[in-house]
């Protein structure tokens, strides 16, 4: 291993497969809290059913997953015309800003590096709407209507990565629905985790685009699968423009099991964040030169106050085989930023005994 730097940080977190190559260790070797995906591992049951219709590979999935959108269309009590399943957010992500007629984009930052990118890929003029450190990244939305010309595209995570930060989502569509000139990307990805209601059950109003994940509440980042929900007027746009087989058999299959059996995973998830969550955060607060941004997701962000750099401090983590994110590429952070997953009660352990050895302090 490289005794002095390990690894430039990337776009994202989570790429736990490139760093084990990097680092010359096997997969099950590195502790990833970086990647934000759920504490509670495999859904039960997901696997045995994946095992049972493994042979459904020799044959093309279904054109545009019609069995997994009709599902989850029932679970929001939406029509099937209003949503589109997808190879994960990042597919709708990409393709809204090439399918609107909005010529800028306003993106609500920190936050996913890929709104920008879309955008920019899209052709899009791109502004920030950059949160407050001061104000603990709160959205302060008397200060973003100010910045509401009409004719953007805005783009909001909630709860927002990587702030954890999240908004209420009746207070949220009030916004939208007082802001008809302007349109709306609501990425939910991380929603699940809080229980706070997703904008899919309630009425959509027609400047809304809103992305649901599995990957990250269900831990299946690697099936690729997402959702799209938007007024049937919009959606018919995108429709007939998707190419047919857009997501895997795999990824049908998982989705279909998880729509009809995955409520009470979700509920374990959020009874055991409710559970760990505060002690985790009390501790890391606790470390000598950490600051804890105040969050509501499955994952902390957080300020190293000292003389220490986000970059080093992922570099060390790293040569003790955990992963974290070094959030100094997030516009609107800097360079003492780092995010961190809560995961099961050992990994958290052990992380927080590495980050207490690095920063001067026992646990």
């Amino acid at each position: 291993m490289d005794a002095t730097t390990i690894s430039a940080p990337g776009v994202h977190g989570g790429d736990i497969l490139s760093m084990a190559r990097r680092l010359g260790c096997g997969v099950g070797d590195l502790v990833d809290l970086s990647s934000n995906l759920t504490p509670l591992g495999m859904v039960p049951g997901l696997r045995e059913a994946l095992v049972e219709r493994l042979p459904e590979i020799s044959f093309l999935p279904e054109s545009g997953s019609e069995t997994l959108v009709r599902l989850f269309a029932g679970k929001y009590g939406c029509s099937p015309q209003q949503v589109l399943a997808g190879n994960g957010t990042t597919e709708f992500i990409y393709a809204v800003p090439t399918g609107v007629q909005s010529r800028r984009a306003l993106i609500i930052a920190p936050t996913y590096a890929d709104y920008q990118t879309a955008s920019q890929w899209a052709g899009l003029s791109v502004d920030f709407f950059t949160l407050k450190a001061d104000e603990d990244f709160a959205l302060d939305f008397t200060r973003l209507s100010a910045r509401l010309t009409g004719g953007e595209l805005v783009f909001l995570c909630n709860p927002n990565n990587p702030t954890g930060r999240v908004v209420s989502s009746r207070v949220l569509l009030d916004f939208i629905l007082a802001h008809p000139a302007s349109e709306f990307l609501v990425d939910e990805s991380y929603l699940p985790f809080v229980g706070e209601p997703s904008l899919a059950g309630f009425p959509l109003p027609a400047n809304l685009f809103l992305l649901c994940s599995s990957s990250k509440i269900y831990g299946i980042p690697g099936l690729r699968l997402g959702f799209l929900v938007a007024s049937e007027e919009k959606m018919a746009r995108f429709a007939e423009r998707r190419k047919p087989w857009g997501v895997n058999r795999m990824a049908q299959v998982a989705g279909e099991y998880l729509l009809a059996h995955g409520d009470t995973y979700v509920q374990a998830v959020r009874e055991y964040l409710a559970q760990a969550l505060p002690g985790f955060v009390a501790r890391l607060a606790a470390l000598p030169g950490v600051q804890v941004v105040p969050g509501s997701a499955n994952f902390i962000l957080c300020r190293l106050t000292g003389s220490m750099t986000a970059p080093r401090l992922r570099e060390g983590m790293l040569r003790q085989r955990i992963m974290i994110r070094d959030c100094s590429n997030f516009t609107g952070l800097g360079g003492h930023y780092f995010r961190i997953s809560l995961q099961d009660a050992e990994r958290n352990e052990r992380c927080l005994a590495a980050l207490a050895g690095i920063l001067g302090e026992k646990v």
